[in-house]
C-alpha cells in the first residue's frame, strides 16, 4: 500500500463521514482529530460523544472538540502541524483564516454532483426533487461555498427506494472509495484540481422543521419524496382527521381519492392528494411510537371512520 510522509488532520463529525476516516486511518495518515462537541442525543437527551470522536477514541488520537473556532482552539490546533485538513461533514463553517494553516489546500468530500447543489443540503434536496442520480465529489476549498477546484468525482444511482439514511450511506462509502483513490497523489502533489463551472451551479438551502410541513393539497410524488427526503429530521407531518401525524414511510398508490380523503382496505391506509394518492406504510401520532399502518388502523379506528 503507497503511503505518504505527509499527514492530515481530520475534521468530522457524524457516521458519513466514518468511511472516509476508516481509509485514512488504514494509510495511516491522520495525525489529530478535530470533531463537534459532545451533545444530547436520542429521545432520552442522552449526552454522546460523535460518531468520528468515538472511532478516534479506539485509535487513541488526539481529539480536539472545540465549542467555538476562536484563540485558543487555534493555539490548540497548532500543535498538530504541519499538516493537510481533510474535511467530511465536520456540520460548521470553518473560517478561511483557519483553513489557510492547512499545509496544502484543505480538501472536502461533498455529497453531490458539483457544481450542482452546493450548499448544506445536497443529500436532501436530491431526494426532495426526486433526482435519479447524484455524486459525491472530492474539492479542494477556497473562500466560496462548495466552490473549489474538483479532484475527483464519482456518479451514484438513487434507487426509488432510497431514503436520506439509505443514500446517506451509499455516498459515504463512495466517498470513502475517492478518498482512498486520490489522497496520497494529492498529498504528493500528484493530483491537480479543475475548476467548475460556475454557469452550471444551482444551490440548496439549509433545511429547518417548517419544510417538513405538507399538505395533503400537494402532489402525491411530492409528498412521498419529502418523506424520503426529511426523515428522520425534520421529519414530514401534518393533519389527518383531527390527529397530528408523522409520516415515516409512504409509496404511491393508484387509489382515487380526493385530497385528505382517506381509505382503509385490508389493513392498508391509503390518503388522496391534489394529484395521486398514497399508501402510508409507517406512521407515527403524536406523543407515540413509529407504527407499521395496520397497526395505527386498529389503535385509531374512532379517527378513522
Amino acid at each position: 500500500m503507497a503511503v505518504s510522509n505527509k499527514k492530515i488532520i481530520f475534521w468530522g463529525t457524524p457516521d458519513f463521514a466514518i468511511p472516509s476516516f476508516r481509509i485514512l486511518l488504514a494509510l495511516g495518515l491522520v495525525k489529530a482529530v478535530v470533531t463537534q462537541p459532545d451533545r444530547p442525543s436520542g429521545r432520552r437527551q442522552k449526552i454522546s460523544s460523535s460518531p468520528v470522536k468515538k472511532t478516534a477514541s479506539i485509535y487513541s488520537l488526539p481529539i480536539l472538540c472545540p465549542e467555538r473556532l476562536d484563540e485558543d482552539f487555534v493555539f490548540a490546533l497548532k500543535k498538530y502541524l504541519p499538516a493537510t485538513f481533510v474535511i467530511v461533514a465536520y456540520g460548521k463553517i470553518i473560517p478561511q483564516e483557519i483553513l489557510d494553516l492547512s499545509e496544502l489546500c484543505a480538501i472536502n468530500i461533498h455529497p453531490s454532483a458539483l457544481p450542482v447543489l452546493r450548499g448544506p443540503s445536497p443529500i436532501q434536496t436530491a431526494l426532495a426533487d426526486g433526482l435519479k442520480e447524484t455524486a459525491v465529489t472530492l474539492i479542494q476549498l477556497d473562500d466560496h461555498m462548495d466552490h473549489g477546484p474538483i479532484l475527483a468525482q464519482q456518479n451514484i444511482d438513487i434507487s426509488s427506494e432510497d431514503n436520506f439514511e439509505s443514500l446517506s450511506a451509499k455516498l459515504a462509502i463512495v466517498g470513502g472509495k475517492i478518498l482512498a483513490g486520490s489522497i496520497i497523489s494529492y498529498l504528493d502533489g500528484g493530483l491537480a484540481g479543475k475548476s467548475q463551472d460556475d454557469r452550471a451551479a444551482t444551490f440548496c438551502k439549509l433545511i429547518k422543521k417548517e419544510d417538513g410541513d405538507i399538505s395533503w393539497q400537494d402532489s402525491a410524488l411530492k409528498i412521498h419524496n419529502k418523506v424520503r427526503a426529511y426523515n428522520p429530521w425534520p421529519s414530514v407531518y401534518t393533519d389527518l382527521n383531527g390527529i397530528k401525524i408523522k409520516l415515516i414511510k409512504t409509496k404511491l398508490s393508484d387509489q382515487e381519492l380526493r385530497p385528505a380523503q382517506f381509505a382503509v382496505e385490508n389493513n392498508h391506509f391509503f390518503v388522496g392528494t391534489d394529484d395521486g394518492s398514497l399508501e402510508i406504510l409507517e406512521i407515527q401520532p403524536e406523543g407515540k411510537r413509529i407504527m407499521m399502518a395496520g397497526e395505527f388502523i386498529r389503535g385509531y379506528e374512532k379517527y378513522l371512520n
